[in-house]
């Protein structure tokens, strides 16, 4: 997405470019839940939230002061990667203890 603003300021462009970006995206996030992974990482959704939620907060932070693209972006990347570890390391908790998520012994869906 940054990369359809630092090409053109064309709105056109801006919008397909931003388009395919969220389409791309959506099907990823189609892949994923088809693979049952978001099943295996379980706060990688919650992180997904945080991010957004985050970016939406830079944004209204950047009407007033400015914020570095640099910054924007570790944000989001660490709040993903702190929900994917967190998820990683419950998942060991749980193969240590020798149990599973209750969710998936019942057949429940997490969407």
């Amino acid at each position: 997405m940054i990369g359809a603003f630092a090409i053109t300021n064309h709105i056109f462009w801006m919008a397909l470019g931003l388009g395919i970006g969220a389409m791309y995206v959506r099907s990823l996030t189609v892949y994923l839940v088809r693979q049952g992974t978001l099943d295996d990482y379980v706060y990688l959704e919650h992180g997904a939230h945080y991010a957004i939620g985050a970016l939406a907060a830079i944004l209204l932070i950047t009407i007033q002061h400015q914020i570095s693209e640099i910054i924007t972006g570790l944000v989001g990347v660490f709040l993903i990667a702190a929900s994917f570890l967190s998820s990683v390391r419950r998942n060991k908790a749980l193969a240590a203890a020798g149990t599973e998520d209750p969710a998936s012994q019942q057949g429940e869906s997490r969407l």
